[in-house]
């Protein structure tokens, strides 16, 4: 951690907040107490959960800050998952206009994608990050140790989005996840965490507010927040990485349907995804009510759905569907794969 107190003695920081997950504190009670001699360092402990992105939680924060007088100058650090990053980047981006921000990310979806890029938001009504902002953080400091506590299934939420970052943009790593059988940390490389990040780095460089080729990174996730959104409002939680995976399944065929990448490429991509994701059951209606909350979803653009499609494995273009043959397809392809 001698990069983080570097970053301390030469930003002259004196006051830290540490936004952490709480189930994450008491696993590593101790992780950060190199700091205490470095800077007067607090703690704001919250359950890293759906229920808690949201508005609450950044004005918690803020209170929090206010009461103990942080100035610009001083420091949040956002240690946990996506939630935690999420919620730390907008209190951060927003508190006196915005304060020092390093991510810690402790999951493995937050490794490679969440804590990356200066993407923050909150859940509005269910609908996934519709309040939110651009905001880098100054570091992302990795430590894959986190990942020995993890459970599976946080294994396979950060799973799904390598799997991403595969078919948009790297057919050597897809070729790679070929060999993977089942999941858990010892098969979880430095080099794809690295890959990823440089991958999601370099389209962030080119484009920071997400107008052009950086929507590539939304794939799958257009359909993967509406069943994120159909599942919370059933009271019946789905992890994004999950919701992701299936999401990926269906963009797949709008691809397909659009006329690009083929239907054996398509087979064989749903049928390595439905390896470790398991196929959700669907009825008529759920599959109407996830085709109207992709016409809510903040990525459209004049009242159109704005999907990601695959060209081919590793190469991906963003696009969008009109309302007709979207509904088409969403219900179709529910009755081939779902």
């Amino acid at each position: 951690m001698n990069k983080l107190l570097n970053f301390i003695s030469s930003n002259n920081i004196q006051k830290i907040a540490i936004l952490c997950d709480e189930k994450v504190w008491q696993l590593y009670p101790d992780y950060f107490h190199f700091l205490d001699e470095a800077a007067e360092v607090h703690y704001i402990s919250i359950e890293a959960s759906e229920k808690n992105k949201d508005i609450e939680s950044i004005i918690f924060g803020w209170n929090f800050l206010l009461e103990q007088k942080f100035d610009r100058n001083s420091l949040l650090i956002s240690w946990g998952g996506g939630i935690i990053s999420d919620i730390g980047g907008m209190i951060a981006a927003t508190f006196k206009r915005g304060i020092r921000l390093v991510n810690v990310p402790t999951t493995f979806l937050a490794m490679i994608d969440a804590a990356h890029g200066g993407k923050n938001g909150i859940n509005l009504h269910h609908q996934k990050n519709v309040i939110g902002t651009f905001y880098l953080p100054e570091d992302v400091i990795i430590d894959i140790a986190f990942l020995k506590t993890l459970p599976k299934k946080e294994l396979l939420n950060g799973f799904a989005e390598l799997i991403k970052y595969a078919l948009i943009g790297n057919k050597k790593l897809w070729e790679e996840l070929q060999y993977v059988t089942k999941i858990n940390y010892k098969i979880i490389k430095n080099e794809w965490i690295d890959e990823a990040i440089q991958f999601k780095t370099k389209l962030i460089t080119e484009d920071l507010h997400d107008k052009g080729i950086r929507q590539v990174l939304n794939f799958g996730h257009t359909v993967g927040h509406a069943i994120e959104r159909l599942f919370a409002e059933k009271k019946r939680a789905m992890s994004h990485g999950y919701a992701v995976a299936i999401g990926m399944c269906y963009e797949l065929r709008f691809s397909h349907e659009k006329g690009f990448i083929a239907s054996k490429d398509v087979e064989a991509i749903q049928q390595y995804i439905l390896r470790f994701y398991k196929p959700v059951k669907l009825s008529e209606s759920d599959v109407t009510a996830i085709a109207n909350y992709c016409f809510d979803d903040k990525k459209n653009k004049n009242g159109h759905p704005n999907f990601i499609f695959l060209e081919e494995i590793g190469k991906a273009i963003p696009n969008s569907l009109f309302l007709q043959s979207f509904i088409e397809t969403l219900r179709a392809t529910s009755l081939q794969i779902i």
